[in-house]
């Protein structure tokens, strides 16, 4: 690990937000699929849920998407917005793959 803190401390990893923010949540999947699909979300309940696992490749729209409904869920509660989007990821691993200066 490179020592980056995501959500709640936790180390980052590349790939692992829309996990992570689930799994901080107390959202049962259906309702993260309610609210997923209620910003225009187009997969089914079972492809959000392999995409949770890792199992399903996103587009970079799709990812947003649930990042969005999850970074929604934290704000309505009074908290920050800890699931990275998918440009935030790619800037995460740009700065993993680069050699550390010191």
């Amino acid at each position: 690990m490179n020592g980056d803190k995501g959500p709640a401390g936790r180390d980052v990893v590349p790939g692992s937000s829309l996990r992570a923010g689930f799994s901080l949540s107390d959202l049962e999947l259906p309702e993260l699929w309610l609210a997923y699909v209620g910003l225009g979300g187009s997969l089914g309940e079972d492809d959000l849920e392999a995409a949770l696992r890792g199992t399903l490749p996103l587009s970079d729209h799709e990812h947003d998407m649930i990042a969005q409904a999850l970074n929604d869920y934290f704000t309505e509660r009074g908290q920050d917005h800890p699931v990275a989007y998918a440009n935030e990821e790619v800037e995460h691993d740009r700065k993993a793959a680069r050699p550390r200066e010191g």
